[in-house]
């Protein structure tokens, strides 16, 4: 099988492959196989030519004929295959001059493919004039060996007349049907995809085809190879800026494409030292040969780039080497604005966009505040200040606009350090932006669906669209209303049954700005048929499926109105149902509700003035057996003398007048239980004591319970004597929290806690934590939790939390802190090259191979993802096994490993 990777994304060819009989349908006849007609066998053409056959018949009816071209007899290998929807002939194009063999068979409308007829020969000898040109392939981009995953460009010539081109490739140079890669529509002369597997050489061929859909003769064919240890090419040499040069960000780094430029394939590095040990940028998976660098401190700073070339195994990636490094400066000089850039530039009313605010250089690592002032606060209000986070010299904010009558010029201000940037802005009031009507085509009666979109968000009031349309068959509402704050509405358009082909024109009119949107309607055919399979079904989970029939295809699609005379049995029924251009048939899937008695409904389709109707019978559904599904006992361990509760669980509800539950006891000198207990009608379980004698030394009873011919049972487990509890220890965690955060305690006994439980008294040391005055372990437990409140604190605070109970004493520290402490992450990433986990909230971008720490304030919930699909195996603060992201409430200094796979 063919791993492939496609850019542009296209759809791939397909013939249509009948054969499945619907499963309701029992088996079906097999359709005879066609009689060839033209070219007779043995003949001789030149391409384009048309192949016939006769028709034949079935009592499903005939729906297409599929037919092949092989370079065999045996159509080992296929080379050219492809369907029709019942017509008799077809036209065969890009051949290459040779002798080929054909074969058509018929598909019906029961979906079983017919006999194929048996193969007759012909040969090509030239191209005809409905043919367009040869187009000439050119050698792959940059080399012809390639690794697996690795992008492969192709170019050929334009041809004239030609509207799509078809590129093909295989390990065999017949491009049989069945293992070759193939894109067919693509729009221009260039195409690019990858192949994963499998290795091998490869050929590979163009073919031009014009707007009918006529295919020209293959261009010339190219080998190249696809190898795990294919070479790897040189790295990328480095453009600007040169060795020793001074800069303020931003930084825009260049360097020239490798010979076979891979997309998201390189990876920059930007390091403190000349040895790469102190790297402060890595940026893996860029796209194209530049990189501008928004955020660096100052000092000397080395830099290199190296390119991905697919993969060199399984698990590792085909790279380049480092180019040569060179190096730059960012002066020491305090940090100004070099620019504010408003992201969309005009703005609507009401929109939002993104304002980026750029430094000269990184601020100090405790951080900066820049203030901000707008020129028309009301048209565009922003923040006095925003933060910059430390050692950055970047960062953005959202700004929402407000309401203007007329086009309004705003500028924004940043000013930090004496220094200021600013940007302009127009900022422009709300029109009326389109109307969509869908579906294009549509039955005359059915339901038309639109949206009425706006530049920018309605103001106060709303906006009030006027909407007429230009045909009578067409009924839009009067106005649609887009609420105050929205940038669109909804709404539907009921249509009237036509007898032609009708286009109308909806006209929507708002602020003296008109938009239109358009819709054909075609009359619809009445329903010749309504047929259910199956026509019976359990009301519980039931379903059933409608063929709807029509007398002709249409060409168009036919949509026409379903309904149900009973819709509290239906819990799901489409309103319309369509048949496709070209098809007599479509169909609808109808899903059923529970009933308590047998309940039929009938389902309507109705079309050009006809209604076809269809009986389905819901049942009820059968009540499973209430059978014994578990004995459960707790605790399972008592001390002789102590009670136990038995609890039994049904394994669906219990009718009416409820399921009885037969009782033993295999050891009655020490434990007993009642003769039996009830199960509720409706309810799946009923509980029962389990009574108990002391025992002289530890022994054991098997409590079981019998009903619906079905035995469960448990062990109880009787001690000698009811051991003595003790207070044992009392926890917290988290050990440290934010002040106004919970933790929860939790105190643990040397041994079961006894009868009415072992009750422990609790308190704390500061105010900054409180506890409950008590908390309770349960009969048969050994631990319980209780909650720990804090508040705010100024300071770092210990709290001792007190655990007194039984004549013991324990105690636990809790660490109370300050909101926004600040903290240290740490992340080291290992494991597959090319990859890189990134924080949100932004400080931390680390490649495979390295380690990158930043400042964040405990009580930040972190969440680091890697840069693709793969999982990772976390460690340190992260905590959620093996996935992709992992994100965690920062509340001190952390560090996480992260081991992509």
């Amino acid at each position: 099988m063919n791993i492939v990777k496609t850019r542009p994304a296209l759809r791939l060819l397909c013939v249509l492959a009948a054969g499945v009989a619907a499963a309701s349908h029992g088996a079906a006849a097999i359709p005879p196989a066609p009689t060839s007609l033209a070219p007779a066998n043995g003949a001789s053409v030149t391409v384009p030519f048309t192949i016939s056959w006769t028709a034949v018949s079935d009592p499903s009816g005939i729906v297409a004929y599929n037919w092949q071209v092989g370079s065999s007899a045996s159509f080992a290998p296929v080379v050219l295959q492809d369907s029709t929807s019942g017509q008799t002939l077809d036209t065969v194009s890009g051949l290459p001059d040779g002798t080929y063999f054909w074969r058509v068979q018929a598909v019906s409308g029961a979906f079983v493919q017919g006999a194929w007829s048996p193969a007759q020969s012909f040969m090509v000898t030239a191209a005809g004039p409905g043919e367009p040109g040869q187009p000439t392939l050119s050698p792959t981009q940059g080399y012809p060996t390639f690794h697996p995953f690795e992008s492969i460009t192709f170019n050929w010539t334009a041809v004239p007349g030609a509207a799509t081109y078809v590129l093909q490739a295989a390990t065999d140079p017949n491009f049989p049907i069945i293992t070759r890669i193939l894109f067919d529509n693509i729009p221009n002369t260039t195409m690019t995809f990858e192949i994963g597997n499998p290795e091998g050489n490869y050929f590979a061929r163009v073919i031009a085809v014009n707007a009918n859909g006529i295919a020209g003769i293959p261009s010339n064919v190219i080998q190249f190879s696809v190898f795990f240890n294919n070479p790897i090419g040189p790295p990328p040499a480095l453009v600007s800026p040169t060795t020793g040069s001074t800069l303020t960000l931003p930084v825009t780094l260049t360097w020239a494409d490798v010979p076979n430029p891979q997309p998201s394939g390189y990876e920059l590095q930007i390091a403190r030292d000349s040895g790469f040990a102190s790297i402060e940028e890595d940026d893996p998976q860029l796209n194209g040969p530049s990189r501008t660098v928004l955020s660096l401190t100052s000092g000397t700073k080395f830099w290199r780039v190296r390119s991905t070339q697919g993969d060199n195994s399984p698990t590792t990636a085909a790279e380049t080497a480092f180019s040569a490094a060179r190096s730059f400066t960012i002066p020491a000089a305090p940090p100004t604005p070099v620019s504010v850039t408003v992201v969309s530039n005009p703005l609507y009313s009401g929109n939002t966009t993104f304002v980026a605010v750029q430094l000269s250089s990184a601020v100090a690592a405790s951080g900066a505040t820049i203030n901000l002032s707008s020129s028309n606060s009301t048209a565009a209000p922003v923040p006095a200040t925003i933060a910059m986070q430390g050692s950055l010299a970047w960062t953005q904010f959202q700004m929402t606009t407000g309401q203007v009558t007329s086009p309004t010029v705003v500028t924004l201000t940043a000013t930090l350090n004496s220094g200021s940037a600013t940007a302009q802005f127009t900022l422009l009031p709300p029109s009326l932006s389109s109307l969509i009507i869908t579906p294009g085509t549509l039955s005359g009666g059915a339901q038309l669906g639109a949206i009425v979109a706006l530049n920018g968000l309605a103001p106060a009031g709303g906006a009030v669209v006027n909407l007429v349309s230009n045909s009578a068959a067409v009924h839009p509402p009067a106005v649609a209303n887009v609420a105050p704050g929205s940038g669109s509405a909804s709404l539907a358009i009921p249509t009237s049954m036509v007898t032609a082909n009708t286009t109308a024109t909806v006209t929507a009119t708002w602020n003296g700005v008109t938009s239109q949107g358009h819709v054909t309607l075609v009359p619809q055919q009445p329903p010749t048929a309504v047929t259910l399979s199956p026509t019976t079904t359990v009301g519980q989970s039931g379903s059933s499926f409608a063929t709807v029939s029509i007398a002709t295809p249409g060409t168009t699609d036919d949509i026409l109105q379903v309904s149900v005379d009973n819709p509290s049995v239906v819990t799901q029924l489409d309103s319309s149902v369509l048949i496709p251009a070209g098809s007599t048939r479509g169909g609808i899937n109808i899903f059923t509700n529970p009933v308590t008695t047998t309940t039929v409904v009938t389902i309507s389709v109705t079309g050009g003035g006809v209604t076809k109707s269809a009986a389905l019978t819901v049942t009820p559904t059968a009540p499973p057996p209430a059978t014994l599904s578990a004995i459960a006992l707790s605790p399972s361990t008592v001390a002789g003398g102590n009670t136990s509760q038995g609890t039994a669980t049904l394994a669906n509800a219990a009718p009416g007048g409820g399921t009885v539950v037969t009782l033993t006891s295999s050891n009655t000198a020490r434990a007993t239980v009642p003769a039996s207990v009830t199960v509720a009608a409706g309810t799946t379980s009923a509980t029962f004591t389990v009574s108990t004698a002391a025992a002289a030394a530890p022994t054991s009873a098997t409590i079981s319970g019998v009903s619906g011919g079905v035995s469960r049972s448990a062990v109880l487990t009787i001690s000698k004597t009811q051991a003595t509890a003790a207070l044992s220890s009392v926890a917290v965690s988290p050990a440290s929290v934010t002040g106004g955060t919970a933790s929860q305690g939790t105190v643990t006994l040397t041994s079961a806690a006894p009868s009415g439980g072992f009750t422990v008294t609790l308190s704390s040391s500061q105010a900054a934590a409180t506890t409950p005055a008590s908390v309770t372990v349960t009969q048969g437990a050994t631990s319980a939790t209780f909650p720990i409140a804090t508040s705010a604190v100024a300071v770092s605070t210990p709290v001792t939390i007190t655990a007194t109970g039984g004549g013991g004493t324990r105690t636990a520290t809790l660490t109370v802190t300050p909101a926004g402490q600040s903290a240290t992450l740490t992340v080291t990433a290992s494991g597959r090259r090319g990859e890189s986990v990134t924080s949100s909230p932004a400080g931390i971008n680390v490649a495979v191979g390295s380690t990158r720490s930043a400042p964040f304030n405990t009580g930040t919930a972190i969440t680091l993802t890697v840069s693709n699909g793969r999982s990772v195996v976390w460690s340190g603060a992260c905590t959620s096994g093996e996935s992709k992201t992992c994100t965690f409430t920062l509340t001190g200094t952390a560090t996480v490993t992260a081991d992509v796979q």
